[in-house]
C-alpha cells in the first residue's frame, strides 16, 4: 500500500505539504492541491478518516445504522443517502445491525468505538438516552429515518395520515367489513412503531364511520411470510371484502394467496398496500406512494447544514411526509 511519503515525492512537495493538500486543509496553492490528489488517486493512495479530521474537523463520512440491507424500505433510504453523501464529497460507513435481540446492540457499541464519522443516520432504530449520550462524546449531527424519534432529529412517512387514507379510501367505494393486516415489527421497537400507528388509525377511521373493525391480524413483513398467513385467513367463511395491509409485501401475499385460492380481485376482495415498491404497478396495486430515497437526500442535507452551523441544541424536529394514495385496480366497490 502506497504511504503518505510516496505520494509527496512522486508530486514533487514535502510531507507536510502533501499532508494539507490530501486533508483539506489551508495554506496550499489550487495547482498543487490538485497535483497531490491526481498522484494520490494514481498511486491508489487513500487519506485516514482521523488525519483528515485532524486537519479540517472533518472525516468526509457519514455513518449509518440499519437493521438490515436487503429489503426495499432500508435499500431506498441507503441509496439516498449514498447519492447524496457523494454529491458532499462524503463517504458512508454502514453498519447492518441486524434484528433486535440478535446483536444489534452489540455492533452499535464497536461502531461507537471505530466510528469515525462527521455525522450518523439511524434507519427505523431507536436510540435511547444512554446510546445518545455515548454518541454525544462524538459531537455530530444525528437522525432517524422512518420512525418520528423523540431524542433525535427524524423524518418520516405520516403514518396516521397514512391508515386513516387507505381505510377512508374503502370505506369511500362502499365497503363496511375492512381489516387491517398489519406488518410485524422487525426491529427495535419504538413507544410505537410505525405498524401500530397504521393500525390504530384504522381504527380510529372505522369507529368515526360508526362500524366496527375487526381484531388486527399481524403477519410478517416479507411475501413469503404475508401469503402463509393469508391463506389461512381467506380460507374462512367469514373473510372481509376489504384488506388494509400495512405494506406492499404483506398486500403481494395476500394477493397470491386470493389467486390461489380463487378470489377475485378486487371482485370479491378489495386490498391495499402502503409503500408504492417498483413491483406495485406492475400488478395493479392501490397503495401509499412513498420516497425513502429522497428521505435519505433530505436527511443528508440537514446533516450538512448542521455541519456549516451547528445547532446551540441538539435538533428533535420531525419532518413529516404527507401520504400520497395511488389508486389502481385492486380495489372496488364490494360485489
Amino acid at each position: 500500500m502506497p504511504r503518505l511519503d510516496d505520494v509527496a515525492r512522486a508530486a514533487g512537495v514535502s510531507k507536510a505539504t502533501a499532508s494539507r493538500a490530501l486533508s483539506g486543509a489551508d495554506g496550499v496553492s489550487a495547482a498543487t492541491r490538485e497535483r497531490v490528489q491526481r498522484t494520490a488517486e494514481e498511486l491508489g493512495f487513500r487519506v485516514s478518516g482521523a488525519a483528515r479530521r485532524l486537519a479540517t474537523g472533518l472525516t468526509r463520512t457519514i455513518g449509518v445504522l440499519t437493521p438490515s440491507v436487503d429489503r426495499w424500505y432500508f435499500g431506498s433510504v441507503l441509496h439516498g443517502v449514498a447519492d447524496a453523501a457523494d454529491a458532499h464529497e462524503h463517504d458512508v460507513l454502514l453498519y447492518d445491525l441486524g434484528v433486535l435481540g440478535r446483536g444489534g446492540h452489540e455492533r452499535f457499541e464497536r461502531f461507537l468505538r471505530r466510528g469515525e464519522v462527521d455525522g450518523l443516520v439511524t434507519i427505523t432504530w431507536s436510540l435511547g438516552e444512554h446510546d445518545l449520550r455515548r454518541l454525544a462524546e462524538l459531537r455530530v449531527p444525528v437522525a432517524t429515518v422512518g420512525e418520528p424519534a423523540e431524542l433525535t432529529r427524524s423524518f418520516s412517512l405520516d403514518d396516521d395520515a397514512t391508515g386513516a387514507l387507505v381505510t377512508e379510501h374503502l370505506l369511500d367505494l362502499g365497503h363496511r367489513d375492512v381489516l387491517h393486516v398489519s406488518s410485524a415489527t422487525e426491529v427495535q421497537p419504538f413507544a410505537a412503531s410505525s405498524s401500530d400507528r397504521r393500525a390504530t388509525a384504522y381504527g380510529r377511521t372505522m369507529a368515526a364511520r360508526g362500524l366496527a373493525a375487526r381484531p388486527i391480524v399481524t403477519v410478517p413483513t416479507t411475501l413469503v411470510g404475508a401469503h402463509a398467513a393469508a391463506m389461512s385467513l381467506l380460507e374462512r367463511p367469514d373473510r372481509p371484502t376489504a384488506i388494509v395491509a400495512g405494506t406492499d409485501e404483506v398486500a403481494l401475499g395476500i394477493l397470491v394467496a386470493a389467486q390461489q385460492l380463487g378470489i377475485r380481485v378486487p371482485e370479491d376482495l378489495s386490498v391495499t398496500g402502503v409503500d408504492d415498491i417498483p413491483s406495485a404497478a406492475a400488478i395493479g396495486l392501490t397503495t401509499v406512494r412513498q420516497d425513502p430515497a429522497q428521505h435519505g437526500r433530505d436527511v443528508v442535507a440537514w446533516i450538512m447544514r448542521e455541519l456549516a452551523s451547528p445547532s446551540a441544541r441538539p435538533d428533535t424536529s420531525t419532518t413529516t411526509y404527507a401520504p400520497e394514495l395511488v389508486v389502481r385496480a385492486s380495489t372496488a366497490p364490494p360485489g
